[in-house]
């Protein structure tokens, strides 16, 4: 009787226990700056393990664990398990090309799922330098983007170049902009360009663009006053007079 209790409390913890769902989901492409859901679960969605880890593998190194409360994933890792048990999935936001890799899920030595990730990062739309021409008072777009719009980097910034001096940043907080400066990449996150509005003579110059040391953009703002030609027929065939 002993040994048949402890055949079915036997059967029991093995039906019970979680064996991981394994699919082969290739590779799992995501753009920089979206979230990604890394999958995983059990093959019995009520099944739960006692513990399970994501790590990034890393070849040689030690794996790095994703955990919520570590300084690199803070904010970013958002887990399932506490309302579905068996869905060990993660969701990691606001990925990088930094986050590319593979990612194991695991809930013991032998037991475990593997994800590779690939993370498209902003490369700046050609050409490297172009010519932008305003007039006093007017607004103009000085353009830059990805060349992939869905793509986000992690932070991109604008300056005016001053030759030897240290370049101005082009800030809306700032006392010499503040008001005047517009951007779109809240609602098209690879669209960096920037609108400047009210312009004047002052603001002529070049401008960059910049994603990181070695990625950046250069726009030259060239502003002059439009000059409208009056003409007058003279009595002469074919002659004109003009003025400014």
């Amino acid at each position: 009787m002993w040994i048949s209790v402890c055949l079915i409390s036997s059967f029991l913890h093995i039906t019970a226990g979680c064996t991981i769902l394994v699919i082969n989901y290739g590779k799992i492409t995501v753009y920089s700056g979206q979230s990604v859901l890394l999958p995983c679960s059990c093959s019995k969605t009520q099944a739960k393990p006692p513990s399970f880890t994501w790590t990034k593998l890393r070849g040689q190194h030690s794996p790095v664990i994703i955990s919520p409360r570590s300084d690199l994933y803070r904010g970013r890792v958002e887990r399932f398990n506490s309302t579905s048990p068996g869905n060990l999935s993660v969701l990691l936001s606001h990925v990088t090309e930094d986050d590319q890799g593979w990612y194991r899920c695991q809930i013991s030595r032998e037991k475990y799922s593997d994800v590779e990730l690939t993370v498209e990062g902003c490369t700046l739309s050609e050409p490297r330098s172009r010519v932008v021409n305003g007039s006093p008072g007017q607004s103009v777009l000085l353009p830059c983007s990805c060349s992939k719009t869905q793509a986000k980097p992690p932070s991109f910034t604008w300056t005016k170049l001053r030759g030897q001096h240290s370049p101005e940043i082009i800030s809306p907080r700032s006392d010499l902009y503040r008001g005047r400066v517009e951007r779109f990449n809240s609602t098209s996150p690879g669209n960096l360009s920037v609108l400047l509005s009210h312009v004047t003579e002052d603001d002529q110059g070049w401008y960059r663009c910049q994603i990181s040391l070695e990625k950046y953009r250069d726009v030259e703002l060239t502003v002059e006053d439009i000059v409208t030609t009056y003409c007058k027929t003279r009595a002469l065939p074919g002659q004109q007079h003009c003025s400014m």
